[in-house]
């Protein structure tokens, strides 16, 4: 948080913006009203891009399209990355070679915040724990914004909430490989499984990646982990921050968990009992975790245990995440296209104690598969694959009956023919969108289309 009315860090000097996608444009933005001069390059054409760098570029920014050169760098004295650009592009790495710093757009908005910055990591989880933060400020009666991420980039919206007030950032490993000064007052790390390899290498560097989030917190700040990941207890233990563990058992410390059907809390010199883990709407045993790191990190703020509870009692989940589309012939068919890894296919199957019909498919992020196999073998009576990873999965889960499908379109018809009555028929991907699909909010609007066509035409025959 920003307590001074001196300049930020970044005011007067010359920039380099890599990429103009949303945060990269709210940087520039912020950039310009702190009287930096601004050049943007991104590897688009002019009119591949949004009206966004049109106005800056009539505020004084000028723009490179359609490269990368490292040319750009001329007379700059800063780097600000976007976090879709890879980390190894050659103009990073030439900007390393001259010296010149290079930030991401997220360290940006935090040297111009007033308020509390919580911040949230982690492979699976994410998105339901910054809104669920979201939702307990907003019933406590302060002024929270959710940014970050893949939403709203906190250059857009920091300077807007007032010190009273709460921002809630979603932080990917991309935007924390490059952050040197970010130092939320409460930092959330809710897992770390293989994601993103195919950028990171190993799970090893991704984790380590992760927990750079810690690294410049002070005694004052707080930092919320999970109970049993020996990796992360490790890395975490040279942090100063305060912890204040979250899972399935009481840490003896600090901490938010479930026990015996209860969710407990013991935090800044509160403790007891919450609510009945039953009377949350958000099922499942991951997103137990995820409703106890919110409540961690919320009452680390200082959050009132009501506004905790009413949060709680009424969150109903997020869009494409094990969301119930319609029930047809006694299926149910669920839309969890978010999960675009192997951890969150995993969690999405342990949320069913029902037979399953599973989708799953698309591009493969050098996914381990073959690591669940054996739940895949217990939950899943039927397997559609579609996409590019097919082979992958059908060699990954030998002893699965499975069936190949040519669209996502094709693939719900073929489910269907699987499914019996009080089955669930589930779009699980375990991979990326990217080769059929823009973003996986596409892949699973195409799937609800496709359900609600299908129980459209059912009714119809029925007439």
């Amino acid at each position: 948080m920003n307590t001074t009315k001196s300049p930020p860090w970044f005011a007067g000097r010359r920039v380099l913006v890599v990429g103009l996608a949303r945060s990269g444009t709210a940087a520039a933005r912020l950039l310009l009203k702190y009287g930096a001069n601004v050049r943007a390059i991104d590897r688009r054409r002019r009119d591949e891009i949004s009206g966004d760098a049109a106005d800056l570029e009539r505020r004084g920014m000028e723009a490179r399209y359609a490269t990368m050169d490292p040319s750009a760098l001329e007379g700059r004295d800063l780097v600000v990355a976007s976090p879709g650009v890879p980390a190894d592009l050659p103009l990073f790495v030439e900007a390393e070679r001259r010296g010149i710093p290079i930030a991401p757009e997220i360290e940006l908005g935090f040297a111009v915040a007033k308020a509390p910055t919580v911040a949230v990591t982690g492979t699976n989880g994410k998105s339901t724990t910054v809104e669920l933060l979201g939702a307990m400020g907003r019933n406590a009666g302060r002024k929270t914004e959710v940014l970050g991420n893949i939403g709203t980039a906190l250059s857009e919206r920091a300077e807007e909430v007032p010190e009273d007030g709460f921002l809630v950032v979603e932080v990917s490993s991309f935007q924390l490989e490059l952050c040197t000064r970010f130092r939320p007052r409460v930092g959330v790390i809710l897992n770390v499984t293989p994601d993103h390899l195919d950028r990171h290498g190993t799970i090893d560097r991704y984790a380590e990646i992760k927990v750079k989030m810690f690294a410049n917190q002070t005694a004052e700040d707080f930092r919320v982990q999970p109970l049993g990941d020996p990796r992360l207890t490790r890395l975490l233990q040279p942090m100063r921050s305060h912890p204040i563990w979250f899972g399935f058992a009481d840490p003896t410390a600090d901490g938010v968990w479930e026990s015996e059907g209860s969710i407990r809390y013991r935090v800044a010199g509160r403790e007891g009992t919450l609510m009945r883990r039953d009377e949350a709407l958000l099922q499942g045993p991951h997103n137990t975790e995820n409703l106890c790191a919110a409540t961690a990190a919320a009452m680390a703020l200082g959050v009132p245990a009501r506004a905790v509870v009413k949060t709680l009692r009424e969150f109903r989940g997020l869009p494409h995440r094990l969301a119930l589309v319609a029930e047809v012939e006694g299926v149910r068919y669920v839309n969890d296209s978010k999960a675009t890894n192997v951890d969150a296919l995993r969690r999405a199957l342990e949320s069913f104690d029902s037979p399953i019909v599973l989708i799953a498919g698309g591009r493969d992020k050098d996914g381990d598969f073959a690591s669940i196999a054996p739940l895949v073998r217990e939950r899943v009576r039927q397997a559609v694959y579609v996409g590019e990873a097919t082979s992958k999965l059908e060699q990954a889960w030998p002893r699965v009956p499975s069936v190949r499908a040519k669209t996502l379109e094709d693939a719900v018809q073929l489910a269907r023919t699987h499914a019996t009555a009080g089955g669930v028929v589930l779009l699980s991907p375990g991979c990326a969108s990217f080769d059929m699909f823009r973003n996986f909010e596409e892949r699973g609007a195409r799937f609800e289309a496709a359900v609600l066509e299908l129980k459209r035409s059912l009714t119809r025959a029925k007439r």
